[in-house]
């Protein structure tokens, strides 16, 4: 086996290593633009192991993924061919007439963890408390609870709001919620937000339609100054006190 075999049927880019050894690059990539790739290896008695040398699962770990032996076991369960070992290489040991096929189930598996590296991230503070506002909101409107909804800001280009909810009376209400920080007030998100309400209400949405959700703490002093500066461009809703203001959705529902 050589290079330019292998080439002519997989399309890879491929380097001879030591001892009859080949590295290959795939034209497949992760979200960072680096590419995926494999090892092939002579293992005597014309057989070839086929490996990432746990490049996958390390990229994966590196980037902040979260390896549970949970999602390892759904990995193996889609591809039975290949095995992960407990350092986190996948493996697969084949002859020369299946060589082609194998390192395409290897690839594969390469390719299914690099798509599930994202969602195995752990959730940022701020997504968390969208989901959690979203929860919320469910509860009291149901399927009236639009998604991820964009509208054209005053200077044309798209703003994009996670929560809607159609009013009869007021209208459509768009509404962002605004995370903590760690210890204290993110005003990263207080000034995303209030340039979002700000591009809204310049563009004609009424009073009632722009609505931020702020994730609150009692004993943080900025906590006042952030919501009088939201207040100037939206009607500002403490997530502390949400039974108060929840009944109000479930009217416009």
């Amino acid at each position: 086996m050589n290079c330019t075999s292998l080439l002519e049927n997989l399309g890879y880019t491929c380097a001879p290593r030591q001892n009859g050894a080949l590295r290959l690059w795939s034209p497949f990539t992760f979200d960072d633009g680096e590419h995926l790739g494999l090892f092939l290896e002579p293992s005597g008695n014309g057989q070839w192991l086929v490996t990432d040398h746990a490049d996958t699962l390390m990229h994966a770990s590196a980037h902040g993924a979260k390896l549970t032996p949970n999602r390892l076991d759904k990995i193996r369960a889609q591809f039975m061919d290949v095995k992960i070992s407990e350092g986190g290489a996948l493996i697969a040991v084949t002859g020369q007439d299946n060589l082609a096929r194998t390192v395409t189930e290897v690839l594969n598996t390469a390719i299914a963890i690099s798509h599930a590296e994202e969602s195995w991230k752990p959730r940022s503070r701020e997504q968390k408390f969208i989901a959690s506002v979203g929860q919320e909101l469910e509860a009291v409107v149901g399927k009236k609870l639009q998604r991820n909804v964009t509208v054209s800001g005053v200077s044309g280009h798209q703003i994009e709001f996670p929560f809607a909810i159609d009013d009869f009376a007021a209208g459509r209400q768009f509404i962002q919620p605004v995370a903590y920080g760690d210890k204290r007030v993110d005003w990263g998100n207080v000034y995303k937000a209030s340039g979002k309400m700000f591009d809204l209400k310049s563009a004609g949405a009424e009073d009632g339609q722009r609505i931020v959700i702020v994730e609150d703490s009692q004993d943080d002093e900025e906590l006042g100054k952030a919501v009088t500066l939201l207040s100037y461009n939206s009607n500002v809703l403490l997530f502390s006190h949400r039974a108060q203001w929840l009944p109000r959705f479930q009217l416009a529902a």
